[in-house]
């Protein structure tokens, strides 16, 4: 817990002789910057700076704020939670304009150094590098050779649209350059995230604080890039390309897609056609004018660059090269990230700029000269060596950390290719305050930094974001290794007015009642959340009935009522041979185990736990088309803990809150999403699926004899939640015709397959690419299914001697024609993957 004196938060903080410390200055004296906030912090106490880290740790799960980690041991990515620490880092204007003035610097550095690299090469010639270093990189990119001047656009705009910058404040308390990130570079929407979060959480300590505000930032870069589309008359198609819900940033691809208005793509929702690039939606194609990436270089277009690559475009580069398409940034710019570039950036500044450069960089040396390989193996422990690719699977390391057999390893790793490596000067950081549960103590920082085109040079986000470890002995603070979070606060010498990205009146908008195309794959995931929604739902009615039977029967009691809800669990979750199985009377004679199997384990294929599984899954590909409220539904849905479930009230338990949240989503998507194309494919899956779960329901019944006893009956009409309808309209009483009539016929039941089938036929004529002169496949499915369906009454089955067989073979009828339809929606507006041949596992 935190110390019980509010007034003493800052007991703890044990500042380091001889190094900077943001805190406190030279003198032992809190810095003027730091003096409101400490004291509002320490003005708030414990018990409820407790509560905010709480409220904080609340707002960002609900957001669903994540950062993925790889682990060797797993192919998949492990959500991790974001850590954002409540005390931010803070910076005066005047000492930010430094930082800003170098940064702009920097920016066009490298732009130019960019355009040189893909034209004239100038760098060569001059001999400001080692040639090595551009040909025997990966990252230059030979397919991308004279694009900077062959595009149009690029010749006359910045190549560089945006970039980020890592800084590090040392000991002495100036800042230093570690890397830059160029190709897909994240951490904007974590940062705005981050300041979201604590303006939030510090509503009036913000507002005192007078905080530049970062929308600014993402306003000049939306402009930028809407400049940059050359488009003009309309609204350009921009998407936002990521590599998909597994990448470790997913979560902030989603969020600036949503939050910059651009449409979220994967590389199979785009085509190249007549060295054009479109986006594959459910209306068609649609001409793509800009893509805003997050997938790296090598994999952007597998026809000319990897051809394993299957996250890019196959024909993008040569529609670059046509003027057909704008990329932010450039591919090839890739190449700015060589490491092996770092210890050549001051001459470099000279060279291009005239100028010396403002922000140093790191003490850097490329191990491919001989001289620097020899002066820093004289000293290694001075060093932390890096590849000079970022994407070598090397991971950084120190003398320090190294020993014995594996230093030796290592040395021969450097002396076999030092041209792979770089050795950059361990910088003893200067420390940051950290809020601990004991109150502030000293960490280590790592400070990113956002640059973006501003139609009139380059304009620096006033904040940031800052990774943070709480240990002193951390020296790779990064994200992957557990590293929190701060947000960077710039203070102003006036109060600042609000920002968004709201238009200014100026700008005429015009209105639509439409959106950019729904992708395809969009489409599809949206179709199959409700499919999974509807299938976990109807699993765990069938599921509790079940439990509740159990907890009902007594002394044989009703037995034969019970073995058949049973059957039916393993009827609807598939799970043969179960319940159902020739030698099932252990199960029967104690069916807990299997219950509990089917409700929580996720690696059973057909099971309650799967399909919540796979519902949370397919939700993550939309994510970015899900409202705010079915986003926290399906974080609870995800969170919901299985473990100690080990009786039948906990089941019981379990699977009331699973409906509660089931039921919620589903009235979400009612109230909540617009009566776009994506919602009608959402609904028709929900329609297809409930008319499925049904009929296979009605099926097992039939064929074990069920509709003979009034408790199965009972069982029935309590799984579709029609039950007490049923009984006020019949008085109580209760028989096989009048059941299978509101199950099957009753249009004023919602769950009844008669109102299942009318909201099928009534969405169809509301998806896109309908010709009022044209019957598609999808129409003459479901005219086929309805028209089989209108040729029965429930009074015309009760006239035959076998009612029941009569029943059962037309619902297997049923059954395949909503197959034919679930196929032909699929066949129409899914089939969006095109076939692939791979090409080679690098350059093609």
């Amino acid at each position: 817990m935190m110390t019980k004196d509010p007034y003493h938060l800052i007991d703890n903080y044990k500042t380091i002789p001889g190094v900077y410390d943001e805190l406190y200055d030279a003198d032992g004296q809190i810095r003027n910057k730091y003096k409101f906030l400490v004291k509002s912090f320490q003005e708030l106490g414990p018990a409820e700076l407790i509560n905010r880290r709480r409220d904080t740790d609340r707002i960002l799960r609900e957001n669903g704020v994540t950062y993925n980690l790889y682990q060797s041991e797993q192919r998949e990515a492990k959500e991790r939670p974001w850590e954002l620490d409540l005390f931010p880092l803070v910076m005066e204007s005047e000492e930010w304009r430094i930082l800003e003035r170098g940064l702009n610097q920097r920016a066009d550095l490298l732009d130019a150094l960019i355009r040189d690299v893909y034209s004239k090469r100038r760098l060569l010639y001059e001999k400001k590098i080692p040639p090595e270093i551009l040909f025997n990189e990966s990252s230059f990119l030979r397919a991308c050779d004279g694009m900077y001047e062959s595009n149009h656009f690029l010749a006359k705009n910045p190549a560089l649209m945006f970039f980020v910058c890592d800084l590090i404040r040392a000991a002495d308390g100036n800042f230093y350059v570690l890397n830059d990130r160029v190709q897909a570079p994240s951490g904007s929407g974590y940062s705005l995230e981050n300041r979201i979060v604590l303006s939030r959480i510090f509503p009036s300590m913000y507002r005192d604080a007078m905080v530049h505000r970062v929308a600014v930032y993402f306003r000049s870069l939306r402009k930028s890039l809407t400049q940059l589309s050359g488009v003009s008359g309309r609204e350009p198609l921009i998407v936002l390309l990521t590599p998909g819900p597994s990448n470790e940033t997913y979560f902030e691809h989603a969020y600036l897609a949503g939050y910059l208005g651009y449409t979220l793509v994967q590389g199979e929702d785009l085509t190249v056609r007549k060295n054009k690039v479109y986006m594959k939606t459910v209306e068609g194609l649609q001409q793509v004018d800009l893509i805003l990436r997050r997938v790296d270089d090598d994999f952007m277009d597998p026809l000319e660059l990897r051809g394993d690559s299957l996250l890019g475009v196959p024909g993008l580069l040569e529609s670059v090269r046509s003027g057909n398409v704008k990329i932010a940034n450039p591919i090839g710019t890739g190449f700015l990230e060589n490491r092996a570039l770092l210890p050549f950036y001051s001459e470099l500044c000279k060279f291009y700029l005239g100028e010396e450069l403002i922000l140093p960089m790191a003490p850097t040396h490329w191990l491919g000269n001989n001289q620097q390989f020899q002066m820093v193996l004289e000293n290694p422990e001075k060093y932390v060596f890096k590849t000079v690719s970022r994407t070598d699977e090397e991971t950084p390391v120190t003398f320090v950390e190294l020993s014995g057999q594996r230093k030796d390893l290592f040395l021969e790793k450097l002396k076999h290719a030092p041209k792979r490596f770089i050795a950059q000067e361990m910088i003893e950081s200067a420390t940051v305050p950290v809020l601990g549960d004991n109150g502030f103590r000293p960490g280590r920082a790592i400070m990113r930094t956002f640059v973006s085109s501003s139609g009139s040079g380059y304009q620096t986000m006033a904040g940031g974001l800052v990774r943070v470890s709480p240990s002193l002995d951390e020296f790779f603070i990064t994200s992957q290794r557990g590293a929190w979070s701060k947000d960077l606060w710039v203070l102003s010498t006036e109060t600042q007015k609000e920002e968004s990205l709201l238009v200014p009146k100026s700008d005429q908008i015009l209105i639509s009642r439409k959106s950019s195309g729904v992708p395809s794959r969009v489409a599809d995931n949206l179709f199959w959340l409700a499919r999974y929604l509807e299938r976990s739902e109807n699993q765990t009615r069938v599921i509790r009935e079940a439990v509740y039977k159990i907890l009902q029967v007594e002394d044989g009691y009703e037995k034969e009522s019970l073995e058949n809800i049973l059957k039916l669990v393993t009827h609807v979750t598939n799970s043969n041979p179960g319940f159902l199985g020739d030698d099932s009377g252990d199960l029967f004679a104690n069916p807990f185990p299997e219950l509990q199997r089917l409700t929580i384990d996720k690696n059973i294929v057909g099971s309650l736990g799967f399909h919540l599984k796979s519902l949370v899954v397919a939700s993550k590909s939309v994510r970015d088309r899900l409202s705010d409220d079915m986003k926290k539904i399906l974080l609870h849905l995800e969170d919901q803990s299985t473990s100690g479930i080990e009786s039948y009230d906990q089941i019981i338990d379990f699977l009331q809150k699973i409906i509660v949240n089931l039921s919620s989503l589903t009235g979400l998507s009612f109230e909540n999403m617009s009566r776009e194309s994506g919602w009608y494919f959402l609904n028709l899956g929900r329609r297809i699926e409930r008319s499925i779960n049904m009929i296979l329901m009605l099926q097992g019944m039939i064929q074990w004899k069920s509709f003979e006893d009034k408790s199965s009956f009972e069982t029935f009409l309590r799984i579709s939640d029609i039950r007490l309808t049923y009984n006020r309209r019949y008085s109580g009483k209760i028989d096989q015709e009048s059941v299978l009539d509101i199950l099957l016929f009753d249009i004023t039941n919602p769950r009844s397959l008669a109102y299942q089938l009318e909201q099928i036929n009534a969405d169809l004529q509301f998806l896109p690419g309908k010709d009022k002169k044209s019957v598609y496949s999808e129409d003459r499915a479901a005219l086929q299914l309805y028209t089989h369906f209108k040729m029965k009454d429930i009074t015309i089955f009760f006239q035959s001697e076998t009612p029941l067989t009569s029943v059962a073979i037309w619902l297997e009828e049923l059954h395949d024609y909503l197959r034919l339809l679930s196929d032909a929606l699929s066949s129409r507006y899914f089939n969006y993957t095109e076939e692939q041949t791979r090409i080679g596992d690098s350059n093609g």
